[in-house]
Protein backbone atom coordinates (compact mmCIF):
# COMPACT_ATOMS: atom_id res chain seq x y z
CA UNK A 1 0.00 0.00 0.00
CA UNK A 2 2.79 2.33 0.90
CA UNK A 3 4.60 1.50 -2.33
CA UNK A 4 1.50 2.17 -4.40
CA UNK A 5 1.00 5.51 -2.68
CA UNK A 6 4.56 6.59 -3.39
CA UNK A 7 4.19 5.59 -7.05
CA UNK A 8 1.11 7.71 -7.59
CA UNK A 9 2.62 10.54 -5.64
CA UNK A 10 5.56 10.49 -8.03
CA UNK A 11 3.27 10.43 -11.05
CA UNK A 12 1.27 13.39 -9.67
CA UNK A 13 4.46 15.31 -8.98
CA UNK A 14 5.75 14.65 -12.47
CA UNK A 15 2.40 15.65 -13.96
CA UNK A 16 2.26 18.89 -11.97
CA UNK A 17 5.86 19.61 -12.91
CA UNK A 18 4.97 19.14 -16.59
CA UNK A 19 1.95 21.43 -16.17
CA UNK A 20 4.16 24.00 -14.55
CA UNK A 21 6.72 23.82 -17.37
CA UNK A 22 3.95 24.07 -19.95
CA UNK A 23 2.63 27.21 -18.24
CA UNK A 24 6.07 28.71 -18.29
CA UNK A 25 6.39 28.02 -22.03
CA UNK A 26 2.99 29.59 -22.76
CA UNK A 27 3.89 32.67 -20.71
CA UNK A 28 7.21 32.87 -22.53
CA UNK A 29 5.47 32.61 -25.90
CA UNK A 30 3.16 35.49 -24.93
CA UNK A 31 6.17 37.54 -23.82
CA UNK A 32 7.87 36.90 -27.16
CA UNK A 33 4.74 38.01 -29.05
CA UNK A 34 4.57 41.17 -26.93
CA UNK A 35 8.25 41.90 -27.48
CA UNK A 36 7.85 41.39 -31.23
CA UNK A 37 5.00 43.93 -31.26
CA UNK A 38 7.11 46.42 -29.32
CA UNK A 39 10.00 45.80 -31.71
CA UNK A 40 7.74 46.38 -34.71
CA UNK A 41 6.46 49.63 -33.19
CA UNK A 42 10.02 50.77 -32.47
CA UNK A 43 11.10 49.93 -36.03
CA UNK A 44 8.14 51.87 -37.44
CA UNK A 45 8.92 54.84 -35.20
CA UNK A 46 12.56 54.74 -36.29
CA UNK A 47 11.57 54.58 -39.96
CA UNK A 48 9.23 57.55 -39.48
CA UNK A 49 11.98 59.50 -37.72
CA UNK A 50 14.47 58.72 -40.49
CA UNK A 51 11.87 59.81 -43.03
CA UNK A 52 11.03 63.13 -41.34
CA UNK A 53 14.24 64.14 -39.62
CA UNK A 54 15.94 67.23 -41.06
CA UNK A 55 18.33 66.33 -43.85
CA UNK A 56 21.72 68.00 -44.24
CA UNK A 57 21.34 71.07 -46.47
CA UNK A 58 23.74 72.71 -48.86
CA UNK A 59 23.55 76.46 -48.24
CA UNK A 60 24.26 78.82 -51.14
CA UNK A 61 24.42 82.63 -51.16
CA UNK A 62 24.40 85.23 -53.89
CA UNK A 63 23.95 89.00 -54.07
CA UNK A 64 21.93 91.30 -56.27
CA UNK A 65 23.92 92.74 -59.17
CA UNK A 66 23.26 95.96 -61.08
CA UNK A 67 19.98 95.99 -63.08
CA UNK A 68 18.95 92.61 -61.67
CA UNK A 69 15.73 91.29 -60.21
CA UNK A 70 15.09 88.35 -57.88
CA UNK A 71 14.56 85.89 -60.78
CA UNK A 72 18.09 86.47 -62.04
CA UNK A 73 19.55 85.86 -58.57
CA UNK A 74 17.50 82.68 -58.05
CA UNK A 75 18.47 81.47 -61.51
CA UNK A 76 22.16 82.00 -60.75
CA UNK A 77 21.73 80.08 -57.49
CA UNK A 78 20.49 77.14 -59.54
CA UNK A 79 16.96 77.18 -58.09
CA UNK A 80 14.65 74.95 -60.12
CA UNK A 81 11.76 76.52 -62.02
CA UNK A 82 9.11 74.94 -59.77
CA UNK A 83 10.89 76.13 -56.60
CA UNK A 84 11.45 79.55 -58.14
CA UNK A 85 7.75 80.04 -58.76
CA UNK A 86 6.78 78.60 -55.37
CA UNK A 87 9.19 80.95 -53.56
CA UNK A 88 7.80 84.02 -55.30
CA UNK A 89 4.19 83.02 -54.64
CA UNK A 90 4.94 82.36 -50.97
CA UNK A 91 6.79 85.61 -50.32
CA UNK A 92 5.34 88.19 -52.73
CA UNK A 93 2.57 89.30 -50.35
CA UNK A 94 5.13 90.14 -47.66
CA UNK A 95 8.15 91.44 -49.56
CA UNK A 96 8.51 94.29 -52.06
CA UNK A 97 10.73 92.34 -54.45
CA UNK A 98 10.64 95.09 -57.06
CA UNK A 99 12.94 97.41 -55.08
CA UNK A 100 16.04 95.24 -54.82
CA UNK A 101 19.34 97.02 -54.23
CA UNK A 102 22.81 96.01 -55.32
CA UNK A 103 24.51 93.91 -52.66
CA UNK A 104 21.39 92.56 -50.96
CA UNK A 105 21.82 88.87 -50.12
CA UNK A 106 19.77 85.79 -50.95
CA UNK A 107 20.38 82.45 -49.22
CA UNK A 108 18.94 79.07 -50.21
CA UNK A 109 19.30 75.73 -48.44
CA UNK A 110 19.02 72.74 -50.81
CA UNK A 111 18.60 69.06 -50.00
CA UNK A 112 20.43 66.19 -51.72
CA UNK A 113 17.97 66.35 -54.64
CA UNK A 114 18.64 70.01 -55.23
CA UNK A 115 15.22 71.06 -53.96
CA UNK A 116 15.07 74.26 -51.90
CA UNK A 117 14.02 73.60 -48.29
CA UNK A 118 14.93 77.00 -46.80
CA UNK A 119 14.98 80.47 -48.38
CA UNK A 120 16.29 83.64 -46.70
CA UNK A 121 16.25 87.25 -47.85
CA UNK A 122 17.35 90.21 -45.75
CA UNK A 123 16.79 93.66 -47.32
CA UNK A 124 18.57 95.32 -44.40
CA UNK A 125 20.22 94.29 -41.10
CA UNK A 126 16.99 94.62 -39.11
CA UNK A 127 14.66 92.45 -41.22
CA UNK A 128 14.89 88.80 -42.29
CA UNK A 129 12.31 87.10 -44.51
CA UNK A 130 12.36 83.30 -44.17
CA UNK A 131 10.64 80.46 -46.01
CA UNK A 132 10.62 76.86 -44.73
CA UNK A 133 9.23 73.97 -46.77
CA UNK A 134 6.66 72.02 -44.73
CA UNK A 135 7.41 68.28 -45.24
CA UNK A 136 3.74 67.37 -44.81
CA UNK A 137 2.36 69.82 -47.40
CA UNK A 138 5.55 70.29 -49.44
CA UNK A 139 4.75 74.00 -49.47
CA UNK A 140 6.73 76.97 -48.25
CA UNK A 141 5.69 78.67 -45.01
CA UNK A 142 6.67 82.28 -44.33
CA UNK A 143 8.19 83.79 -41.20
CA UNK A 144 9.28 87.38 -40.56
CA UNK A 145 12.11 88.20 -38.14
CA UNK A 146 12.30 91.85 -37.09
CA UNK A 147 15.15 93.12 -34.95
CA UNK A 148 14.77 96.09 -32.55
CA UNK A 149 15.13 99.60 -33.98
CA UNK A 150 15.76 103.01 -32.47
CA UNK A 151 13.44 105.70 -33.89
CA UNK A 152 14.60 109.32 -33.76
CA UNK A 153 12.90 112.57 -34.69
CA UNK A 154 14.96 115.62 -35.66
CA UNK A 155 14.14 119.19 -36.63
CA UNK A 156 16.18 121.21 -39.13
CA UNK A 157 15.86 124.93 -39.81
CA UNK A 158 17.52 127.21 -42.33
CA UNK A 159 17.13 129.83 -45.02
CA UNK A 160 17.79 130.15 -48.72
CA UNK A 161 21.11 131.83 -49.52
CA UNK A 162 22.00 133.89 -52.57
CA UNK A 163 23.33 131.67 -55.36
CA UNK A 164 22.88 128.45 -53.37
CA UNK A 165 21.10 125.31 -54.56
CA UNK A 166 18.23 123.73 -52.66
CA UNK A 167 20.15 120.48 -52.24
CA UNK A 168 23.23 122.28 -50.97
CA UNK A 169 21.16 124.39 -48.58
CA UNK A 170 19.47 121.33 -47.09
CA UNK A 171 22.81 119.59 -46.58
CA UNK A 172 24.29 122.69 -44.97
CA UNK A 173 21.72 122.65 -42.14
CA UNK A 174 22.46 119.00 -41.32
CA UNK A 175 19.81 117.12 -43.32
CA UNK A 176 21.43 113.78 -44.27
CA UNK A 177 22.28 113.44 -47.96
CA UNK A 178 20.19 110.25 -48.06
CA UNK A 179 17.12 112.33 -47.16
CA UNK A 180 17.78 115.59 -49.00
CA UNK A 181 16.13 114.39 -52.23
CA UNK A 182 13.01 113.32 -50.35
CA UNK A 183 12.80 116.68 -48.54
CA UNK A 184 13.30 118.61 -51.78
CA UNK A 185 10.55 116.55 -53.44
CA UNK A 186 8.06 117.42 -50.69
CA UNK A 187 8.89 121.14 -50.85
CA UNK A 188 8.75 121.28 -54.63
CA UNK A 189 5.27 119.74 -54.68
CA UNK A 190 3.84 123.04 -53.49
CA UNK A 191 6.48 125.74 -53.87
CA UNK A 192 7.52 127.23 -57.27
CA UNK A 193 11.25 127.53 -56.58
CA UNK A 194 11.71 129.93 -59.47
CA UNK A 195 10.01 132.47 -57.18
CA UNK A 196 12.01 131.67 -54.05
CA UNK A 197 14.04 134.56 -52.64
CA UNK A 198 17.23 134.69 -50.56
CA UNK A 199 16.28 134.77 -46.90
CA UNK A 200 13.14 132.63 -47.34
CA UNK A 201 13.02 130.23 -44.41
CA UNK A 202 12.18 126.53 -44.03
CA UNK A 203 11.70 124.06 -41.21
CA UNK A 204 11.80 120.25 -41.63
CA UNK A 205 11.03 117.40 -39.23
CA UNK A 206 12.45 113.99 -40.08
CA UNK A 207 11.83 110.61 -38.50
CA UNK A 208 14.56 108.01 -38.99
CA UNK A 209 15.03 104.42 -37.83
CA UNK A 210 18.40 102.96 -36.86
CA UNK A 211 19.62 99.45 -36.12
CA UNK A 212 21.91 99.24 -33.09
CA UNK A 213 21.63 103.06 -32.84
CA UNK A 214 23.96 103.67 -35.78
CA UNK A 215 22.98 101.72 -38.92
CA UNK A 216 20.42 103.75 -40.87
CA UNK A 217 17.40 101.71 -41.97
CA UNK A 218 14.73 104.15 -43.16
CA UNK A 219 13.56 107.74 -43.00
CA UNK A 220 10.55 109.90 -43.79
CA UNK A 221 9.56 113.56 -43.81
CA UNK A 222 6.96 114.09 -41.09
CA UNK A 223 6.55 117.84 -41.56
CA UNK A 224 7.79 120.56 -43.89
CA UNK A 225 7.25 124.31 -43.61
CA UNK A 226 8.30 127.09 -45.97
CA UNK A 227 7.92 130.85 -45.49
CA UNK A 228 8.72 133.03 -48.49
CA UNK A 229 8.33 136.70 -49.32
CA UNK A 230 6.80 135.88 -52.70
CA UNK A 231 5.55 132.29 -52.44
CA UNK A 232 3.95 132.79 -49.02
CA UNK A 233 3.55 130.32 -46.15
CA UNK A 234 3.11 126.59 -46.79
CA UNK A 235 3.00 123.48 -44.59
CA UNK A 236 3.02 119.79 -45.46
CA UNK A 237 2.01 116.96 -43.12
CA UNK A 238 2.61 113.24 -43.59
CA UNK A 239 -0.60 111.23 -43.36
CA UNK A 240 -0.22 107.68 -42.01
CA UNK A 241 -2.98 105.28 -42.99
CA UNK A 242 -3.58 102.18 -40.81
CA UNK A 243 -2.51 100.10 -43.83
CA UNK A 244 1.21 100.79 -44.44
CA UNK A 245 0.79 99.91 -48.14
CA UNK A 246 -2.17 102.24 -48.66
CA UNK A 247 -1.85 104.64 -51.58
CA UNK A 248 -3.17 107.38 -49.24
CA UNK A 249 0.12 107.46 -47.33
CA UNK A 250 1.40 110.81 -48.61
CA UNK A 251 1.80 114.49 -47.78
CA UNK A 252 -1.18 116.82 -47.48
CA UNK A 253 -1.98 120.37 -46.46
CA UNK A 254 -3.78 121.01 -43.18
CA UNK A 255 -7.09 121.04 -45.11
CA UNK A 256 -6.38 117.61 -46.59
CA UNK A 257 -5.36 118.67 -50.10
CA UNK A 258 -2.80 116.43 -51.78
CA UNK A 259 0.46 118.23 -52.57
CA UNK A 260 0.36 116.96 -56.16
CA UNK A 261 -2.72 118.11 -58.04
CA UNK A 262 -1.95 117.22 -61.65
CA UNK A 263 -0.90 113.62 -61.09
CA UNK A 264 -2.66 110.45 -62.18
CA UNK A 265 -4.65 108.43 -59.69
CA UNK A 266 -3.34 105.11 -58.43
CA UNK A 267 -5.20 102.13 -59.92
CA UNK A 268 -5.59 100.43 -56.51
CA UNK A 269 -6.18 101.45 -52.92
CA UNK A 270 -3.19 99.42 -51.80
CA UNK A 271 0.13 99.08 -53.58
CA UNK A 272 2.36 96.02 -53.51
CA UNK A 273 4.60 95.67 -56.54
CA UNK A 274 5.33 92.03 -57.32
CA UNK A 275 7.06 92.57 -60.65
CA UNK A 276 8.53 95.85 -61.95
CA UNK A 277 8.83 97.30 -65.44
CA UNK A 278 11.79 95.96 -67.43
CA UNK A 279 13.51 92.77 -68.53
CA UNK A 280 12.71 89.79 -66.31
CA UNK A 281 12.38 86.01 -66.33
CA UNK A 282 8.71 85.19 -66.87
CA UNK A 283 7.24 83.45 -63.78
CA UNK A 284 5.22 81.01 -65.94
CA UNK A 285 7.38 80.31 -69.00
CA UNK A 286 10.80 80.91 -67.43
CA UNK A 287 11.81 82.86 -70.56
CA UNK A 288 13.73 86.11 -70.33
CA UNK A 289 11.66 88.90 -71.87
CA UNK A 290 10.54 92.49 -71.50
CA UNK A 291 7.84 93.12 -68.89
CA UNK A 292 6.01 96.13 -70.32
CA UNK A 293 4.22 97.21 -67.17
CA UNK A 294 4.07 96.86 -63.39
CA UNK A 295 2.36 94.00 -61.55
CA UNK A 296 0.57 94.93 -58.34
CA UNK A 297 -0.34 92.01 -56.06
CA UNK A 298 -3.87 92.38 -54.71
CA UNK A 299 -6.71 90.12 -53.49
CA UNK A 300 -9.14 88.90 -56.12
CA UNK A 301 -12.13 91.23 -56.43
CA UNK A 302 -10.33 94.40 -55.28
CA UNK A 303 -11.61 97.47 -57.17
CA UNK A 304 -9.48 98.75 -60.05
CA UNK A 305 -9.64 102.49 -60.77
CA UNK A 306 -9.06 104.48 -63.96
CA UNK A 307 -5.88 106.48 -63.42
CA UNK A 308 -7.27 109.52 -65.27
CA UNK A 309 -10.19 110.80 -67.31
CA UNK A 310 -10.46 109.24 -70.76
CA UNK A 311 -12.27 107.06 -73.27
CA UNK A 312 -12.32 103.25 -73.13
CA UNK A 313 -10.74 101.96 -76.36
CA UNK A 314 -10.35 98.28 -75.38
CA UNK A 315 -12.57 96.03 -73.26
CA UNK A 316 -12.17 92.35 -74.15
CA UNK A 317 -10.44 89.05 -73.32
CA UNK A 318 -7.45 87.16 -74.70
CA UNK A 319 -5.55 84.09 -73.52
CA UNK A 320 -2.51 86.05 -72.36
CA UNK A 321 -3.91 89.27 -70.83
CA UNK A 322 -7.19 87.74 -69.70
CA UNK A 323 -9.87 90.36 -69.12
CA UNK A 324 -8.32 93.67 -70.12
CA UNK A 325 -9.29 97.33 -70.45
CA UNK A 326 -7.46 100.20 -72.15
CA UNK A 327 -8.25 103.91 -71.71
CA UNK A 328 -7.08 106.71 -74.02
CA UNK A 329 -6.31 109.95 -72.16
CA UNK A 330 -6.26 113.63 -73.12
CA UNK A 331 -2.51 113.59 -73.90
CA UNK A 332 -3.06 110.58 -76.22
CA UNK A 333 -1.32 108.22 -73.80
CA UNK A 334 -3.13 104.96 -73.08
CA UNK A 335 -3.36 103.06 -69.80
CA UNK A 336 -3.86 99.26 -69.78
CA UNK A 337 -5.38 97.10 -67.02
CA UNK A 338 -4.95 93.33 -67.39
CA UNK A 339 -5.83 89.97 -65.77
CA UNK A 340 -9.10 91.37 -64.39
CA UNK A 341 -11.69 89.05 -62.88
CA UNK A 342 -14.42 91.26 -64.35
CA UNK A 343 -14.78 94.34 -66.56
CA UNK A 344 -17.18 97.12 -65.63
CA UNK A 345 -16.95 99.36 -68.69
CA UNK A 346 -17.25 98.81 -72.44
CA UNK A 347 -15.56 100.30 -75.50
CA UNK A 348 -16.62 103.90 -76.06
CA UNK A 349 -17.42 104.65 -72.41
CA UNK A 350 -16.17 107.94 -70.97
CA UNK A 351 -14.59 107.46 -67.54
CA UNK A 352 -13.24 109.79 -64.87
CA UNK A 353 -10.08 109.42 -62.81
CA UNK A 354 -10.80 107.25 -59.78
CA UNK A 355 -13.82 105.54 -61.35
CA UNK A 356 -14.07 101.78 -60.74
CA UNK A 357 -13.63 100.08 -64.12
CA UNK A 358 -13.11 96.46 -63.06
CA UNK A 359 -11.93 94.01 -60.41
CA UNK A 360 -8.56 92.36 -59.73
CA UNK A 361 -8.31 88.78 -60.94
CA UNK A 362 -5.99 86.14 -62.35
CA UNK A 363 -7.36 85.57 -65.84
CA UNK A 364 -5.14 84.81 -68.83
CA UNK A 365 -1.51 83.81 -68.27
CA UNK A 366 -1.16 84.54 -64.57
CA UNK A 367 0.28 82.87 -61.47
CA UNK A 368 -2.12 84.51 -59.01
CA UNK A 369 -4.42 87.50 -58.42
CA UNK A 370 -2.78 90.77 -59.49
CA UNK A 371 -3.20 93.82 -61.68
CA UNK A 372 -0.88 94.43 -64.60
CA UNK A 373 -0.79 98.18 -65.28
CA UNK A 374 0.77 99.29 -68.55
CA UNK A 375 1.24 102.66 -70.25
CA UNK A 376 1.81 103.59 -73.88
CA UNK A 377 2.86 107.13 -74.74
CA UNK A 378 1.33 109.15 -77.57
CA UNK A 379 3.72 107.44 -80.01
CA UNK A 380 2.48 103.99 -78.99
CA UNK A 381 5.60 102.96 -77.07
CA UNK A 382 5.46 101.17 -73.71
CA UNK A 383 6.80 103.37 -70.90
CA UNK A 384 7.42 102.74 -67.21
CA UNK A 385 4.22 103.57 -65.26
CA UNK A 386 6.42 104.75 -62.38
CA UNK A 387 7.49 107.67 -64.54
CA UNK A 388 3.94 109.00 -64.16
CA UNK A 389 3.30 111.08 -61.04
CA UNK A 390 0.41 109.48 -59.16
CA UNK A 391 -1.82 110.38 -56.24
CA UNK A 392 -4.45 108.50 -54.29
CA UNK A 393 -6.93 111.36 -54.20
CA UNK A 394 -6.88 115.18 -54.67
CA UNK A 395 -8.32 115.66 -51.18
CA UNK A 396 -8.80 113.51 -48.09
CA UNK A 397 -12.36 113.18 -46.84
CA UNK A 398 -14.41 111.50 -44.13
CA UNK A 399 -12.59 109.11 -41.82
CA UNK A 400 -9.21 109.76 -43.42
CA UNK A 401 -9.57 113.53 -43.05
CA UNK A 402 -10.50 113.09 -39.38
CA UNK A 403 -7.44 110.87 -38.90
CA UNK A 404 -5.19 113.46 -40.59
CA UNK A 405 -6.52 116.22 -38.30
CA UNK A 406 -5.66 114.11 -35.26
CA UNK A 407 -2.22 113.29 -36.63
CA UNK A 408 -1.52 116.97 -37.34
CA UNK A 409 -2.22 117.79 -33.68
CA UNK A 410 0.33 115.14 -32.68
CA UNK A 411 2.89 116.51 -35.14
CA UNK A 412 2.51 120.03 -33.79
CA UNK A 413 2.97 118.73 -30.23
CA UNK A 414 6.16 116.90 -31.29
CA UNK A 415 7.41 120.10 -32.91
CA UNK A 416 6.99 121.96 -29.62
CA UNK A 417 8.91 119.28 -27.73
CA UNK A 418 11.70 119.25 -30.29
CA UNK A 419 12.01 123.03 -30.22
CA UNK A 420 12.72 122.87 -26.48
CA UNK A 421 15.31 120.09 -26.83
CA UNK A 422 19.02 120.72 -26.45
CA UNK A 423 20.81 120.75 -29.86
CA UNK A 424 22.96 117.68 -30.45
CA UNK A 425 26.05 117.47 -32.69
CA UNK A 426 25.72 115.40 -35.86
CA UNK A 427 28.44 112.82 -36.35
CA UNK A 428 30.95 113.98 -38.96
CA UNK A 429 29.58 117.55 -39.01
CA UNK A 430 29.90 120.81 -37.08
CA UNK A 431 26.12 121.30 -37.32
CA UNK A 432 23.94 120.72 -34.26
CA UNK A 433 20.27 119.73 -34.48
CA UNK A 434 17.42 119.31 -32.04
CA UNK A 435 16.71 115.64 -31.76
CA UNK A 436 14.98 113.10 -29.54
CA UNK A 437 14.55 109.35 -29.38
CA UNK A 438 10.83 108.62 -29.56
CA UNK A 439 10.91 104.83 -29.28
CA UNK A 440 12.94 101.67 -29.28
CA UNK A 441 10.99 98.84 -30.89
Amino acid sequence: MKKSFLFWLGVATLFCSACFESGKIEALDEKIVSLNKELALAENALAEYEKNRPQPLTVLMDTVQKNEGYYQVLERLGVKNNDRGAIVLAIQDSVELSNLKVGQKFHVGKDANGDVQVFRFSPNPSIVHLLFKNPQTNRFEYKLVQKPLTVKQSIFEGHIVQGGTLHGTLISVGIPARMSGVVAGVLQCKIPFSSVQPGDRFRIMLEESFYEDSIWISGKVIYAEFEGRVVGHHEAFLYNDPDPKSTYNAHYTETGEALIFDGLRYPLDRLHITSPFGVRIHPVTGARKMHSGIDYGSPKGSPVYAVAKGKVVVSDFDQYSGNKIAIRHADNSTSYYMHLSSRGVGVGAQVTGGQVIGRVGSTGRSTGPHLHLGFKNAQGQWINPKSKTMIATPKLQGERMARLTKQIAGIRENLKQLESAEPQPIEGSTVKVKQKVISRK
